[in-house]
């Protein structure tokens, strides 16, 4: 069977060898630099009757430190213009627990989100779900503990069992390695507990060691592939921290052992998916050394193929559309709308300003 990994007998291009794709715009979403929350990160989009709903998680501080809590903004013009923002969960001032990150998702015609509830850094403490008002989207109601301190940095997805799928991960405690896993719901009751299959044993005997295993998903049938990040890559060796693909043939169950990605994978989140065209994509950044994240970019397969064979550059260096500002660009995530894909990621200046920024790419320009 081929990995879902870059197709062997291609050369992978240079980052000078990348192009843009034709016809795309990109649009900076909430600007950073005119909020009193300094720090931004992890962003999530969705499509839901029309609009585009975005959100991220703010800090008053640096990560998970003051106060953090969830925000967004939606569009009802596929991106050109923003609503004021409006808060999801948390609020300035409350210290001792923390809502990151948040996963938008649709489910029967209603906006819901998966949220991990932390306690401080690496403390989680339960992963929850949330669903939007009906009509001020300020304070959603918080429905149900899906399962313990697991971390979703993507949305779940519906498989053709019924059954939705979330990539998560729990984080390293003291000598207790951090490990991927995937939650599956009963059915269609999303707010009943979700039962959990680990990609594998972190404490096994020879087992590899991911300190950070941010996990995306890609589902088509039975076939679930999931990519996961890894974060132990040494400074100045870029090579020596690859992330990993694992493939499950039955919805999720079970898992094969992990093999690397072929791909210049930086140690960063990634996110993956199938376009309504049946080609995979998989957004990343290219590997430049140990976390640097200064180029964003998109592989993309041929309809219906797992292996990647095209590469397309979306954010490097400073960006003209926002006056030069930008260098460092990552944690994305994307949806498609009405022939467009919308890919939304944190851009983070040099002086630390840190703002959500879409790229919108119409399909049939790639």
């Amino acid at each position: 069977m081929k990995l879902p990994v870059w197709k062997e007998e291609l050369p992978y291009p240079q980052p000078s060898e990348m192009p843009y794709p034709s016809g795309m715009t990109r649009i900076l979403a909430h600007d950073g630099r005119r909020d009193l929350l300094p720090f931004l990160h992890d962003c999530t989009i969705t499509s839901h009757g029309g609009k585009l709903y975005l959100g991220w998680y703010n800090s008053t501080d640096a990560e998970i430190c003051g106060s953090s809590l969830i925000r967004g903004r939606y569009s009802e013009d596929g991106g050109e213009s923003w609503s004021e923002v409006f808060n999801v969960v948390g609020e300035i001032g409350s210290a001792e627990e923390h809502f990151v990150p948040a996963s938008f998702f649709v489910h029967e015609d209603k906006l819901f989100s998966l949220i991990t509830e932390m306690g401080g850094k690496n403390l989680s403490i339960s992963l929850d779900l949330f669903e939007a008002p009906q009509s001020s989207l300020d304070d959603w109601r918080r429905i149900s503990v899906i399962s313990g301190g697991f971390l979703s940095n993507s949305p779940p997805i519906l498989m053709d069992t019924g059954d939705y799928i979330a990539g998560v991960w729990m984080p390293l405690k003291g000598e207790t390695p951090a490990f991927p896993a995937v939650l599956i719901s009963q059915g269609s009751d999303i707010a009943k507990p979700w039962r959990c299959s680990f990609l594998y044993d972190p404490l096994a005997p020879g087992a590899v060691k991911i300190r950070c295993p941010e996990i995306t998903l890609v589902v088509q049938g039975s076939t679930v592939t999931a990519y996961v990040r890894n974060d132990e890559g040494k400074h100045g060796d870029p090579t020596s921290g690859a992330s990993f693909v694992f493939t499950s043939g039955d919805y999720g169950e079970s898992w094969s052992k992990p093999a690397k990605i072929t791909m210049p994978v930086g140690n960063c989140k990634m996110f993956a998916g199938i376009l309504s065209d049946g080609r995979r994509y998989m957004i990343y950044n290219n590997d430049q050394g140990y976390f640097k994240r200064g180029l964003l970019c998109m592989a993309l397969t041929e309809p219906g193929e797992v292996e990647y064979t095209k590469v397309y550059k979306l954010f490097e260096g400073g960006a003209a559309e926002f006056d030069g500002r930008g260098g460092i660009w990552f944690y994305p995530c994307a949806c498609e709308q009405e022939g467009f894909l919308y890919i939304a990621c944190t851009m983070q200046e040099h002086d630390g300003v840190r703002s959500a920024v879409i790229a919108k790419i119409p399909l049939d320009s790639m």
